[in-house]
């Protein structure tokens, strides 16, 4: 079942043995600057796409029209609470005296749609911050939130609807005492080749930040993810890691000798954080920081070549300097080409129903196959040019991460789905 799980997910890739391919290992570095300043775009292609200072947002919209995404910037100390004291008619008598006790809400540090906003869901229809209208696909806010920003200050702010056909959010701001107030409408739509448009609350402005989706692979950065201490517990905490682009995969493998090349011995795994921040620790006797030995990494890029990835260097908060050793073990084939479909997959997370659009015109009949994270196929349906639109009844499958596989002719394309009962 195993190796129908790789012939899924890299079904459009010819790839070229690693046991013909003599690339030599390459040393790069990249540096986040004193405090982790930046975040560092990164394509193991062409180097470092993108140094962005990461103190120039507060809050980030997913760019599809069908999610309902929205994250915070937690790694900069930025906080997210649901007002627990009234619903959206609170608006006008919002007391934050008592927000001490309050739990905040992080980002899901495995799940890029998963933000803060997010975290309340409920499964379909409520996605956290609003439910999603089936008959219009709007997303209408029913909650309010406190904002903490990094500098300490409050805001509160009410994201009142998502409109998925236009793709764009409306949403109001402003102090506590109500000073200041905000309405602003985003329009998501020129930000589509992007995974978030951001938005800036001290300035209220909307923040053009990221590359293109296309031209990166991971993304250094700053953000808050479950620590355990050294009695299990788990907790939110700041950590410097890697984040892998949604359609990037990655694996892992420990402990290996430094000739270790086997890609294939385990499956891609296209979440959030598949190298994280795990590669490194702080050695509290040398006061300095110390990367796991016996450690590798393999990263499948966007065009479908795997490269091989051992940090190797973790400077601190001085520099925010990494170093690594990449290199290239997999290549698509010459003449080959690793042509994706696009499709819509939502509501996601999905509860009862997910729909399935087909946005390419395609000439070939084709395949749209659901497997879950073993591999295993749970669904199958044949498509046709003509036919752009599938339901799916979830009802009968557990809740969890699936992958939606869809081929046609040459070109295939694969989609993440978390079923939440």
């Amino acid at each position: 079942m195993k190796s129908l799980f790789f012939s899924i997910l890299f079904t459009c890739v010819l790839l070229i043995s690693s046991h013909s391919l003599h690339a030599q290992p390459i040393h790069d570095t990249i540096t986040m600057g004193s405090g982790y300043a930046n975040d560092v775009f990164y394509s193991f292609e062409n180097g470092v796409v993108k140094t962005e200072a990461r103190n120039n947002w507060d809050i980030a919209f997913y760019t599809n029209r069908w999610s309902a995404g929205i994250i915070a910037n937690d790694g900069m100390g930025v906080s997210i609470y649901t007002y627990p004291l009234n619903d959206t008619n609170g608006w006008s008598s919002v007391d934050v005296s008592g927000i001490d006790s309050w739990t905040p809400l992080f980002n899901s540090d495995t799940i890029w749609e998963d933000g803060a906003f997010n975290r309340n869901s409920l499964g379909h229809p409520d996605y956290g911050w609003g439910v999603y209208n089936t008959i219009n696909h709007d997303v209408v806010g029913d909650s309010l939130y406190i904002v903490k920003m990094a500098d300490g200050s409050f805001r509160k702010l009410w994201i009142q609807r998502k409109n998925s056909v236009a793709n764009t959010f409306e949403f109001k701001f402003a102090n506590i005492d109500g000073s200041n107030e905000v309405s602003q409408q985003l329009n998501a739509t020129p930000y589509e080749n992007k995974l978030f448009v951001y938005y800036n609350l001290m300035i209220a402005q909307v923040v053009d930040r990221e590359p293109a989706k296309d031209s990166w692979d991971i993304l250094f950065s700053r953000y808050m993810a479950i620590v355990y201490d050294i009695e299990g517990n788990p907790s939110y905490y700041p950590v410097v890691g890697i984040l892998n682009n949604p359609a990037t995969g990655a694996n892992r493998f420990h402990p290996v000798a430094d000739d270790f090349e086997d890609w294939t011995a385990a499956p891609m795994e296209n979440h959030k954080t598949p190298i994280g921040h795990n590669w490194k620790t702080f050695d509290m006797n040398s006061f300095s920081w110390l990367i796991q030995e016996d450690l590798a990494y393999f990263v499948q890029t966007q065009q479908g070549n795997v490269y091989k990835f051992v940090p190797d260097y973790f400077s601190g908060t001085g520099t925010g300097k990494t170093g690594f050793v990449k290199k290239v073990v997999s290549l698509v084939s010459v003449g080959e080409s690793a042509s994706s479909l696009t499709f819509a997959v939502y509501p996601n997370p999905a509860n009862s129903m997910v729909t399935i659009n087909l946005t390419d015109k395609l000439a070939n009949n084709g395949s749209l196959k659901v497997f879950d994270q073993t591999g295993r196929l749970v669904f199958q349906q044949k498509t046709t040019p003509d036919q752009k639109q599938f339901q799916i009844n979830l009802d009968q499958y557990s809740s969890g991460l699936y992958f939606i596989h869809h081929e046609s002719g040459s070109h295939s394309g694969i989609q993440k789905l978390i079923i939440q009962h």
